[in-house]
């Protein structure tokens, strides 16, 4: 094999581990009962160990194919970015003493940031997507909800898919900014399917509805 059939094995591993990861995890929210709109929007915190457990062994593997391609290529976005989706979603595995101790935090940013750097465009805006959610989410001192809120305005200039709007609405909903929250929502459910997020659009497009129907009973 060549240097870059190399790269291009280890990265596809990579987005393949990931791919399968970001599906459990949706799967899994989708699985949880939720009556309030903070249950829905908090879902990630009550995901359950089996689920858990699964995800942190498929994005570690994950996580090794990306630094194996990024020590290849430190250059090539793929694996940048791969690296970085594999380890955010390693992070809802760990507590935060945890992520924080290993340096998750760190990583993830840095893997992200290179990753814009080099073709912001790449996987629809993947890398803002990223970034936005990670921003959103991530605990003090990291998270940053006006960077998050550009972050995702970014992703969405670059392609307006579902999840950005679902993360839009979350992050809104999080400042208190309820009927924007709605409105994000509702443009989650009208945007149609995006060829780079097609894998988890029905999905995102069952959890932006189950908002929506949550928010019109408050």
């Amino acid at each position: 094999m060549t240097p870059a059939s190399d790269y291009r094995e280890a990265w596809q591993s990579a987005r393949a581990s990931f791919a399968r990861a970001n599906s459990l995890l949706h799967e899994g929210l989708l699985g949880l009962s939720a009556s309030d709109l903070d249950a829905l929007v908090d879902a990630e915190d009550r995901l359950g160990k089996d689920t858990l457990d699964e995800l942190r062994s498929i994005t570690e593997e994950g996580a090794r194919h990306a630094e194996a391609a990024v020590d290849l290529l430190p250059d090539g976005v793929e694996g940048q970015l791969y690296l970085a989706l594999n380890l955010a979603i390693q992070g809802l595995t760990r507590s935060r003493t945890s992520a924080m101790i290993g340096g998750l935090p760190g990583r993830v940013r840095a893997a992200y940031t290179r990753a814009l750097a080099i073709d912001p465009a790449y996987a629809a805006g993947g890398a803002y997507r990223l970034k936005g959610k990670f921003l959103m989410s991530a605990p003090w001192p990291v998270r940053d909800y006006a960077a998050a809120g550009e972050a995702l305005a970014r992703a969405n200039a670059i392609a307006a898919v579902r999840q950005n709007f679902l993360f839009l609405g979350d992050l809104r909903y999080r400042e208190g900014r309820r009927g924007e929250a709605l409105a994000m929502w509702r443009r989650a459910c009208e945007t149609p399917e995006h060829p780079a997020t097609a894998e988890i659009d029905d999905l995102v497009l069952e959890l932006a509805r189950r908002r929506v129907a949550a928010a019109s009973k408050e």
